[in-house]
């Protein structure tokens, strides 16, 4: 194979964007970055820098730690999500989240997980005033989610094992034996009730509940939730907010079953 063509900046260069995907490099070659370094180095004002990090931050490529300096955030370097017909799986799902969505009031999700993370893939966003808002693109670890909780809860134990057994360098992510445990007694009690809560545990004041799609020959494995603020505690997890949720499942599995067996 040839060597590949010098690349050029294009005539059409958006400079908003390219400082943007500049900070991306900057946070991944680096490690850590601080505003006033960012504004430096692009030859830009300090607050249109932190204008632009507050943005990779939403989107998950960045953190910030207690000094406010920027690290990497959890979407950068994380695998494609990539499988059987994961497209294909969205385009069942779609229609089946805007209804969940339209039932419950609350803004509906679409995940998968990939390695120790889970990647929002949809989102059914909710028309109330104060509302979880969109998650499209987000990443975050698996065990701290009712997305990724309800998705690890459908595998094997020994198998939760292999997945977190390798050290991982990603902050969040990784999990010491004793944090392992605790996360294979809460999983337990996902199974027996068929779905999972988050409250308060990946973004302040907001109340997550989540059920995986069974279905053994799905990849990557995914699940549907629906999130709220605090203040609707009670309305999101009460029996109708949960049965229009299993019942949404129940009905993406059973499109899929049908997609299965016309495949065979």
């Amino acid at each position: 194979m040839g060597a590949a063509s010098q690349r050029r900046k294009p005539a059409y260069a958006i400079t908003s964007v390219d400082n943007t995907l500049r900070l991306i490099q900057m946070l991944r070659d680096i490690g850590e970055v601080r505003g006033k370094d960012a504004a430096e180095v692009l030859n830009i004002s300090p607050s249109s820098a932190h204008r632009l990090m507050s943005m990779l931050v939403y989107r998950g490529f960045a953190v910030q730690n207690d000094s406010r300096a920027y690290l990497p955030g959890p979407a950068v370097g994380v695998a494609p999500a990539v499988g059987q017909g994961a497209k294909e799986l969205q385009e069942v799902v779609r229609p089946h989240l805007a209804r969940l969505q339209s039932l419950t009031g609350e803004s509906a999700y679409f995940m998968v997980l990939t390695g120790r993370v889970i990647r929002f893939l949809l989102t059914a966003e909710s028309s109330y005033p104060t509302h979880a808002g969109d998650r499209h693109g987000f990443v975050i670890p698996a065990h701290s989610s009712a997305g990724g909780r309800a998705i690890l809860s459908s595998i094997p134990p020994s198998e939760m094992e292999d997945i977190y057994a390798a050290p991982d360098e990603q902050e969040g992510v990784s999990l010491s034996s004793v944090e392992l445990e605790r996360l294979q007694i809460i999983l337990r009690a996902v199974r027996s009730r068929g779905y999972a809560i988050s409250v308060e545990e990946v973004e302040r004041g907001i109340v997550s509940v989540a059920a995986p799609i069974r279905n053994s020959s799905l990849q990557p494995r995914a699940a549907i939730s629906i999130s709220g603020p605090l203040m609707r505690r009670r309305t999101l997890t009460d029996s109708a907010s949960i049965d229009s949720l299993l019942e949404a499942r129940e009905a993406i599995e059973r499109q899929l079953l049908e997609i299965d067996a016309l495949a065979d």
